[in-house]
Order: structure tokens, then sequence, then C-alpha cells
């Protein structure tokens, strides 16, 4: 009767299936005090229908067009301040499947953490279709230097190397925050979208200055790791792509972290042009370097 309520918003854009999956797995999640919010993002599958269908309790807002990965996680955002008395919220892809303590396990993780400044945390992410391949344990390693966004843990065999490291240095995606760190961020910002590193940006912009980020083994699901909105590496993809990194390091590296980044850019963008230079994608060289000069606004 104590547990606080969670808010779940999940994003959906012509993914039926892989959307009712994630649904699916909802049914047997343990923790009962949770609503979960999905954001159709101008999909053309019917997807709305067949989750009212299935799936009476979920709340469903449609966007009639595809606002992006920002603009649809705020219209789920606008919904839970205004109809909901929630303590946490969660943002989450819709092609995960959750385990049925999952919640249970990162709302307790929360709860029991001495260090009241922790107010956001991540689960255990493996591979769809495997057992136990990493996707993500804990976030990204940021290097404001050199620009990289390194997964932690992505593609190795779990064996429990990180499982007593609750703290890593690392900044996650998937992520259940406090009410108060949803308000000190505020929104996503659109400006990243249609999507790439929305997502860091906003974790970064919700966290308490120097409080770490807890990391919760015991809540695991899994990822499958599909796309929408892009059909291959193509200049448009590679635009958004150099555009958003640029727009996301500048605005959270340091002066000296932000010049290191920029005259080591052109030595490491070679792998990628040399890459595609092979594959005779040369407009998607020139998406990138486009995306690179749009990013400094």
């Amino acid at each position: 009767m104590n547990s606080p309520l969670v808010a779940i918003v999940i994003l959906t854009c012509n993914q039926k299936q892989v959307t009712l999956d994630c649904l699916q797995s909802f049914a047997a999640c343990q923790y009962e005090k949770k609503q979960i919010i999905l954001v159709d993002n101008g999909s053309e599958d019917g997807v709305q229908a067949e989750v009212n269908r299935l799936f009476p309790h979920v709340t469903v807002l449609r966007n009639e067009k595809n606002l992006g990965a920002a603009g649809g996680r705020n219209t789920g955002i606008e919904y839970a301040l205004q109809q909901l008395d929630f303590t946490y919220i969660m943002f989450m892809d819709n092609d995960i499947v959750v385990m049925p303590d999952f919640l249970s396990n990162l709302v307790n993780g929360l709860r029991s953490c001495e260090d009241a400044s922790v107010e956001i945390a991540s689960p255990l992410l493996y591979q769809m279709g495997t057992e136990k391949i990493i996707d993500c344990a804990g976030g990204a390693r940021l290097n404001f230097y050199t620009g990289s966004t390194q997964t932690r843990g992505h593609g190795e065999l779990d064996i429990g190397q990180y499982d007593h490291e609750r703290f890593p240095n690392c900044v996650p995606t998937t992520v259940l925050m406090h009410r108060n760190a949803l308000e000190r961020a505020g929104r996503f910002d659109v400006s990243f979208d249609p999507y790439g590193y929305e997502d860091l940006d906003m974790v970064l912009r919700a966290n308490l200055e120097h409080s770490p980020f807890l990391f919760v083994p015991e809540a695991v699901v899994f990822h499958l790791g599909s796309k929408t909105g892009f059909s291959g590496y193509t200049a448009e993809y590679t635009r958004m792509k150099g555009q958003n990194m640029r727009r996301f390091f500048k605005r959270h590296a340091s002066s000296l972290q932000w010049l290191c980044f920029n005259l080591l850019l052109p030595f490491l963008s070679i792998k990628t042009i040399v890459r595609e230079l092979r594959r005779g994608n040369v407009k998607a060289i020139l998406g990138l370097a486009k995306g690179f000069f749009s990013g400094t606004k």
C-alpha cells in the first residue's frame, strides 16, 4: 500500500507487434502501482485500436504526426504531470520485454539508496534472443574529449562482472527517475528530433550535479534494438547524427573538452569516411559534414 505510483512512458511508431510484445510482458509485472502511457507517434498500423482492445488499462495518446523521440515523449510527460500523482517516471523504448520483478527492483533500489541525492536508476539490458548477452549495463561511458559514447558491457557475456558496481561512471538512457529529477529537467529537447542524444541530454539535465546514477543489475529487461525513421546509412541519417552529436557535446562539455573534441573531430571521422567511400556512399559523407557544421548552432 506504500508503494509509490510509477508512470511509464513508451513511444511507438508503426511497430505494432513489437509494441504489443512489450505490453504483454508488462502483464506479468509484479509491481502493481504503475500506469503505462503509450504515445502513438503518428502510426498508420492500427496500433491504438489493438492496444485499446487487448490492454484497456494502458493509456494511449496519439500524435497525428511523428513528432520525433523528444516530442513524442513530451506528450507522455504532459499527460503524466496533469493527470497522475506519480512519484517516479520511466522512459522506455517499445522494443523492450521486461522481467516480472524488474520494476520492483528498480523502485526498491532507489528507495533504499542511502544517498538521498540519487534519483535516477537504470536496469540491466540483455540483447533480445539471448540469455545473458549484455546490451547495456548501466549506460554509456561518455568521453567529452573524443565524443565517445561507448555502451558499457555491450556484447559481453554476463558472468556477474558488473553486479557489484552499483554507481558506474556512465550515463543511462533507459531510466527510472524521481519526479524531482523530471521537474529539474523539464522536458526532452525537441531540437534533437527525430532522435539521437535526446535521452543522454535529458538525463544529464535531470540529475543533480555530482550525484551518481544507480545501476540495478537485478532489474532485467531484454532489448531488441530496432530503429524507426531511417532506412540505412543515408545522407539524412548521417546529417541528423552529426548535428545532434555536436549539439550534445557543445552543451555538456567544458571549454577545454569542446576544444579538444573539435580538434580531434577530423581524425575521429576517418574510419567512417573510409568505410562509406568504399561503399560508394558519398552522400552519407556529405550529410555527416553538413550535420557537424549545423550542430554548432
